[in-house]
């Protein structure tokens, strides 16, 4: 049994999610102490109990120290099996997050599986659900025939009740075993050499905001500090997608994303908040896809340490925009499945390669 000391690092929640996946996948029991000690509220959040628990009946897994504040988790993973499950946070924890999990193991499961996820879409300090569909999915898709996230209620901090439905089909047509299964089932699917820049061929904004929100016109605010941001850097014209949705809490947010001709999608999101305005809200994602693109980099913040354990699977190649504490963790998880060499990181160009 392979155990990790879960306050490495920053020592958050980054590294239960990350183990949990690689662990499932590559049948590599595990445990981990030390679970977010760092933290003002130490041990497990509901967040990663509700993985552990839809783990335990998709992937037949057993666990030991599933419960709330536990600084211990062990887990056992079993056979993945295809159906139709459902959970309910029963607040406005993060489906983006619970997705870090959930979606890759999802795509690994011999048959269709199809998840129904109540919680929050859009939660602060987690990528935005549009980030996760428009940015992280495309990277991983082909790893299956058929994969989709769909946002079927929009779900705001405190109240949450947003509807997030995963389908997946089409992975393995018999379980894997081992780690040279799962590279030679991947081989020829992911795709992840990112070592070059193109220009920009499509710049997209997405600007939503709750229906209470219309009169004071919010999403359209957003939108145009978007705008007046990328304009001033020589950005050209993304294609704008606006939208008021009803939900049980108010909230609102924006994501930008770019595909430029080399192929690379690189994103950013933010979100609003009682006080701030609207026009800060777009130029502040502005900013943030403006820097990681001016970086020279060729996946964004969170999609770089979203891209490592895959990486760290089936080989490939990113530079990053910096090295944030994400990132450096699931490289540290990573390599305890994998084996210490795996990377080569080069941190003067802020590559990120791994030659299997």
């Amino acid at each position: 049994m392979l155990e990790l000391d879960g306050s490495y690092g920053e020592g958050g929640g980054q590294i239960v999610r990350t183990a949990l996946f690689l662990s499932t996948v590559l049948k590599v029991p595990v445990k981990i102490r030390n679970v977010r000690v760092k933290r003002d509220r130490p041990g497990l959040k509901r967040q990663h109990l509700h993985i552990v628990r839809l783990l335990k009946r998709l992937a037949s897994a057993e666990a030991e120290g599933d419960s709330l504040g536990s600084t211990e988790l062990t887990y056992v993973p079993g056979k993945l099996k295809p159906g139709g499950y459902r959970v309910d946070f029963g607040s406005a924890g993060s489906i983006s997050l619970f997705l870090q999990t959930i979606l890759p193991v999802s795509l690994f499961v011999p048959g269709k599986v199809e998840v129904e996820i109540v919680g929050g879409t859009e939660v602060p300090m987690s990528p935005t659900i549009d980030w996760v569909r428009f940015v992280y999915l495309p990277h991983i898709s082909g790893v299956a025939r058929f994969v989709r996230v769909e946002v079927v209620r929009r779900g705001y901090y405190p109240a949450g009740g947003g509807v997030v439905r995963l389908t997946a089909e089409g992975g393995p047509s018999e379980e894997l075993g081992d780690l040279k299964s799962v590279r030679e089932f991947l081989k020829e699917r992911l795709k992840l050499f990112k070592n070059r820049r193109g220009e920009i061929k499509r710049l997209h904004l997405l600007s939503v905001a709750e229906e209470r929100l219309r009169e004071r016109k919010v999403v359209e605010r957003q939108v145009k500090g978007a705008i007046e941001f990328l304009r001033e850097k020589g950005f050209p014209e993304p294609e704008v997608y606006r939208q008021y949705v009803k939900s049980f809490s108010i909230g609102t947010s924006v994501t930008l994303w770019l595909e430029d001709t080399k192929g690379n999608i690189i994103g950013a999101d933010d979100l609003g908040k009682k006080g701030k305005p609207a026009e800060v809200v777009g130029s502040e994602c502005a900013r943030k896809l403006w820097e990681d693109w001016s970086s020279g980099a060729t996946v964004d913040r969170h999609l770089a340490d979203h891209l490592v354990p895959w990486i760290g699977l089936a080989g490939g190649y990113i530079r990053v925009p910096l090295f944030t504490g994400h990132l450096e963790t699931n490289l540290w998880v990573c390599e305890r499945f994998l084996g210490d060499r795996i990377f080569k990181i080069v941190r003067e160009e802020k590559v990120v390669n791994a030659v299997v």
